[in-house]
């Protein structure tokens, strides 16, 4: 998980977390006492080492999920905790996955209370899983009958919904986001984590009964995921830095809105920050959205772009094709499909005299809204061939009387204040700051 902020909303969980770890250990002691699993002879100990060190490289192979302002990690850590319970019990197996998790938690320097959050959400899923399957299973290994089989399955199902449930919920107060919203971002890893669940519970009994060493050689699977989660990751960020990247050169291809889309999508940040009920998600679409508003115009000529006088009736109608050429093309890639719709109307008007499709009122997305104003504003107060640029209270008087027919006038309003806050920050960091003695 992230730092900073997200830290300080998980200290409000820390009751929470104190008596959820308080019950957790008190189940590792339940099961160290009285269930029948638990040895302590040299064998079990050395086989709980090798799982500790497993554990450890399967939290070192986690790779970020594409989820805007927090780091939110996949890795099979899961699936060896799982498998640690079903290869030496419940008490062992919770130790060997806790201790793995506090192990890589100190390597990476984790505050605290994530280190608690880590332990807590590694123990509860080995004393769910622990407890459900050594209830229904009968000795022997998990592929031993069927029965055993199906136990194993309830268990990894039933421990990899309590898991996610509480991963969901935190991170859910941490980032002040949906946990629906991290859910589905978190779906392709959790899906592939939950299928090496019973793969691996059912590998680990057998390797250990043979040589506790043998588990050595899960390392190599371990790696199959890892790499599927990185090329995942990877293909995320290549994806959203080439449409960026084709943005601006769109933008170079007319001297006079080099930078365009940059500075659109700064003041589209500017103005979200007013609306501070709006979920990251969804200021992470706006501000995408913002970044590549004017993808489409890869379809427009440089005659017509770059045209010194007015356009003609013609020359305007391609002109307005680039909201729907730029949604046409995000509607093909899967990172960019949840912006298609605010790209392709970021030039409706509030009077319903826009285009594409003439929306009106708040039938025009939100984030459509913002990036109308903050685009009208930076072309204004940009020089173009047919006319200089505006000054900045000359833009602002635009936009005000613009406030009710072009534009939102929520929007305008919040612009206002945006601006007069930036202002007074910068001015804030101009004037020498008085000094205690």
């Amino acid at each position: 998980m992230g730092t900073g902020r997200s830290s300080e909303n998980l200290t409000r969980l820390m009751p929470v977390l104190l008596v959820l770890a308080v019950i957790n250990v008190a189940s590792v002691v339940a099961f160290a006492i009285w269930h029948p699993t638990t040895r302590f002879d040299g064998r079990t100990l050395f086989t709980t080492a090798i799982l500790v060190t497993l554990v450890i490289i399967a939290e070192q192979l986690a790779i970020d999920l594409p989820i805007p302002y927090t780091r939110v990690t996949v890795s099979v850590s899961s699936a060896v905790n799982f498998a640690a319970v079903l290869t030496v019990g419940p008490f062992w197996g919770v130790v060997a996955a806790v201790v793995g998790a506090v192990a890589d938690d100190l390597l990476e320097r984790r505050e605290p209370i994530k280190v608690l959050v880590n332990a807590n959400n590694f123990a509860l899923q080995g004393i769910i899983a622990g407890s459900i399957y050594y209830t229904l299973a009968d000795s022997g290994s998990p592929l031993s009958s069927l029965g055993n089989f199906g136990a194993m399955l309830l268990a990894a199902l039933t421990s990899a919904i309590g898991q996610t449930l509480l991963l969901g919920v935190v991170l859910s107060v941490a980032m002040g986001t949906s946990a629906w919203y991290l859910w589905r971002s978190m779906a392709r890893g959790l899906l592939v984590e939950f299928l090496a669940l019973p793969a691996l519970g059912s590998l680990f009994p057998i390797l250990a009964k043979e040589h506790p060493l043998a588990l050595v050689l899960m390392v190599i699977p371990l790696l199959g995921p890892y790499l599927a989660f990185r090329d995942y990751r990877q293909l995320h960020h290549e994806t959203q830095s080439t449409f960026e990247l084709l943005a601006d050169l769109l933008d170079r291809r007319d001297p006079y809105t080099a930078a365009h889309s940059q500075r659109v999508a700064q003041l589209t940040a500017l103005i979200l920050d007013e609306f501070p009920e709006l979920s990251a998600e969804e200021r992470e679409a706006i501000i995408s959205a913002a970044r590549i508003h004017d993808l489409g115009k890869v379809a427009t000529s440089d005659t017509i772009l770059r045209k010194p006088g007015r356009l003609t009736e013609d020359e305007f109608a391609v002109i307005k094709r680039h909201p729907v050429d730029g949604s046409e093309i995000l509607r093909h890639l899967s990172p960019y499909r949840h912006i298609v719709e605010i790209v392709r109307h970021h030039h409706e008007r509030w009077d319903g005299r826009g285009y594409p499709d003439g929306l009106a009122g708040e039938a025009i997305p939100f984030g459509s809204r913002v990036i109308a104003v903050a685009d009208t504003y930076d072309a204004m107060t940009t020089d173009r061939p047919y006319r200089r640029a505006l000054t900045h209270d000359e833009a602002l008087a635009e936009l005000r009387r613009g406030a009710g027919t072009q534009f939102d006038p929520a929007v305008v309003a919040a612009f206002e204040r945006a601006l007069a806050r930036a202002s007074e920050a910068a001015q804030d960091k101009t004037v020498p700051q008085p000094t205690l003695s």
